[in-house]
């Protein structure tokens, strides 16, 4: 039994001698997960700084006969702390970072993590519960029969292990910034490469590739990251505030995401009433604990590895868009300090006033009814009330603009004969097959010939209404075909007008990445 309780004392010495000299060496990853257990930032810094000192002056008492059971009941209560805390978060659904052992070995706590700690706590508990009269055999004595050689082999021996231990910490960082840069290099390689492509040919602008970024209006691709924290935090967790959500697209070894990190905190005390800040990192809990999570920013969320970026088609770092309270896209992707400052000024900045009103008369199948029209609508416009207008349907029967509101309505202007319009058919015809969940009401506004107008409805279930000039369109801001604009239940602009097939599907519900791409030449 003694030997057995110089091994249990030995064991508990060398996790919390390796566990403390690690946290020391990292006080401020220790804060931070002092903090992600859900302690009070207030008692974070003292708790976050003593910890290591305790684990090691634990693992000292261990090892002298005169203190191994003082050190023991000491790791048996530490234990039971972090134990009892680790079943807290897991029955709570969180998993914070332990902060174990430092920067050797840091991941988010587990049932392993808790099957690891009961073990030490067995161990914790035979030593105290035998050791208060005999806690073993002497783990010094045989230091006394060395002879001098030994003694020099045996210092040399755990000094080669110490160095050893150092240098498997660096070369983990040596990998990780080696990974880095490759990263790097090839989103370098990825911007000249683009740069210096040779342009594909277009017959006209509209018909070009849509702009990089989901268009104003289009649902916001849903996601749930976990945070800094070990919880998991979702889009609609985020927009729960009832406020705008703005998320920023980070990297932790990104240069200009670090100028923009000192802005956050700003953001979140002006206008934190009326913006919530989200930050969606790339890279590991590792990496962001060195490079970004100092900012301590409210929503700190971690994407790993997924393609969250890639469904906001979000290319680079950093890069930012403003989600509504309606979970609807509000802003196109910024880029850069300077674009995203601005974006976020005009996104706090007071409504512009009302534009002024005229009459125009719409010609539609014989008949002149008036409408009602602001100026040409463009982002600016985007939740201002939009044109009130009637058209004839292919029957004849006028439909007014105030029958198609009471629920979201995308205002889709076709023209038959248009090319880019039948490029675009069987996309809407699937779309109509199966819509995806909360889709709009689509609503055709043709133009052109009658005729052809009347039999390409026959093709589509949604209403057609006829507008031989577009002068609708024109309404709208758009001349364009096809072209379309979102209004949502309350007959208010949701949108822009719209050109472009992969553009006027993702209004619809549909990711760009699922439309195939169709280059007219």
């Amino acid at each position: 039994m003694q030997i057995v309780l110089l091994i249990a004392r030995l064991l508990l010495a060398v996790v919390f001698g390796v566990a403390g000299i690690a946290k020391a060496a990292d006080i401020a990853g220790s804060r931070r997960a002092v903090v992600g257990f859900g302690i009070p930032e207030r008692l974070a810094s003292p708790l976050g700084l003593g910890l290591p000192f305790a684990e090691i002056l634990i693992a000292v008492a261990l090892i002298p006969l005169n203190s191994a059971w003082a050190g023991a009941i000491a790791a048996l209560a530490v234990l039971l702390i972090f134990t009892i805390g680790i079943a807290v978060n897991l029955a709570r659904g969180n998993s914070p970072d332990c902060h174990c052992f430092g920067q050797l070995h840091s991941e988010p706590v587990g049932w392993s993590t808790l099957a690891r700690n009961i073990v030490l706590i067995a161990v914790a508990g035979l030593i105290a519960f035998q050791g208060r009269d005999n806690a073993g055999l002497s783990a010094l004595a045989w230091l006394g029969d060395l002879k001098t050689g030994e003694v020099v082999s045996l210092v040399s021996s755990l000094t080669a292990v110490a160095l050893l231990g150092v240098a498997f910490v660096y070369l983990r960082r040596v990998i990780s910034q080696h990974a880095t840069i490759l990263e790097r290099i090839d989103a370098m390689k990825k911007v000249i490469d683009e740069d210096y492509a040779e342009p594909r040919p277009v017959e006209r602008g509209e018909a070009a590739s849509p702009s990089e970024g989901l268009p104003v209006g289009a649902p916001a691709p849903g996601f749930a990251l976990t945070s800094i924290s070990g919880a998991q935090v979702s889009l609609d967790d985020l927009l729960s505030y009832r406020k705008p959500v703005l998320i920023l697209f980070m990297s932790p070894g990104c240069a200009p995401c670090k100028a923009l990190l000192p802005m956050i905190n700003v953001w979140e005390r002006d206008h934190g009433g009326s913006l919530t800040v989200a930050l969606l990192s790339k890279g590991t809990l590792k990496d962001n604990q060195d490079e970004l999570m100092r900012y301590e920013a409210k929503h700190m969320l971690l994407q790993g590895e997924s393609e969250i970026a890639s469904e906001y088609e979000a290319k680079w770092t950093p890069a930012a868009v403003l989600v509504r309270q309606d979970g609807k896209i509000a802003t196109p992707l910024s880029y850069g300090y300077e674009d995203i400052r601005a974006m976020v000024d005009r996104a706090v900045a007071p409504a512009a006033d009302t534009p002024t009103k005229r009459r125009l008369e719409v010609k539609g199948n014989g008949h002149k009814p008036s409408i009602t029209i602001g100026t040409p609508h463009a982002l600016d416009d985007v939740g201002k009330l939009a044109p009130v207008f009637s058209l004839p349907d292919v029957a004849g029967d006028v439909v007014t603009s105030d029958k198609l509101w009471g629920r979201d309505t995308l205002l889709l202007f076709w023209d038959p004969k248009c090319p880019y319009c039948k490029a675009m058919v069987e996309d809407l015809e699937r779309w109509e097959q199966e819509p995806p969940s909360k889709a709009p009401r689509l609503v055709f506004v043709s133009s052109g010939d009658l005729e052809a107008s009347k039999a390409e409805s026959g093709r589509f279930q949604s209403l057609f209404l006829i507008d031989p000039e577009l002068e609708t369109g024109l309404l709208f801001g758009t001349h364009l075909t096809p072209s379309a604009v979102l209004i949502d239940s309350d007959g208010r602009l949701a949108s822009g007008p719209t050109p472009g097939r992969a553009n006027i599907m993702a209004l619809a519900g549909v990711r760009k990445a699922s439309v195939t791409s169709v280059t007219a030449v």
